[in-house]
């Protein structure tokens, strides 16, 4: 629940892949793949690492975890690749996503992407989806250089949007993303998926929330859209 000393709410940030977009099966067939072509198994708690980083650094975690050999641009360049191809034709809408862009649209609230995945992976997700061109700003991971838990690849968003990183609300499914929102002074909702609902967070997001659904519920109780102040 928003307090009296924050900013009013301006903007919602949004996360993409299992936030928006049910991509993280998608990737982690992917990985899976990856690893077996280096001669590896997936060892537990692997996906679960990945989660919400670039692809440089998630790459390099593999690289370190399961001793690959050669150029690690090699095989950034391979397993971009593959998560390309996994996620062409597979991608769906997480539950409620349409119903929440759409919300804050007709709230007055600005929208920003901010994707740790890189741009034709954002592109691709958001065409296959039907959430292309619903974002006032957007932001990929090929456009900072510290990816998530750092602040970086949000204040880019609040920076295009034009509004005050306390003004600005970030969904996110994954810890790291919800460490890269508080660092960057942003409130942090924290929608959990079956990927990331086992994990622990840092610190505690502002809410937890179990759908994006239950986001404009969060909204309205905020004084945000049609019932403005209905939980004060």
């Amino acid at each position: 629940m928003a307090t009296g000393s924050e900013a009013p709410i301006a903007a919602l940030i949004c996360d993409m892949d299992g936030l928006l977009v049910d991509s993280e099966p998608l990737a982690e067939r992917a990985l899976t793949d990856f690893l077996r072509q280096h001669g590896h198994a997936v060892r537990p708690g692997t996906m679960a690492q990945t989660l919400g980083k670039r692809l440089p650094e998630a790459i390099g975690l593999l690289a370190e975890m399961y001793a690959l050999p050669g150029e690690r641009d090699e095989l950034i360049a391979t397993y971009d690749r593959m998560r390309l191809a996994a996620l062409r034709g597979n991608l769906r809408p997480m539950p409620g996503a349409a119903a929440l862009l759409t919300f804050a649209r007709e709230a007055g609230l600005k929208l920003a992407l901010a994707t740790s995945s890189l741009r034709p992976h954002a592109d691709l997700s958001l065409t296959e989806t039907a959430l292309a061109g619903l974002f006032d700003a957007e932001a990929t991971g090929d456009e900072v250089v510290r990816g998530k838990p750092a602040p970086d690849i949000f204040l880019l968003a609040a920076n295009r949007l034009g509004v005050a990183p306390a003004a600005c609300v970030v969904l996110e499914d994954a810890p790291a993303g919800l460490a890269a929102a508080m660092a960057a002074g942003m409130r942090a909702l924290w929608i959990p998926n079956a990927a990331t609902v086992g994990l622990q967070p840092a610190s505690p997001p502002t809410a937890t929330l179990p759908d994006l659904f239950e986001v404009i519920a969060w909204l309205e109780a905020q004084g945000i859209g049609g019932t403005a102040g209905a939980a004060g």
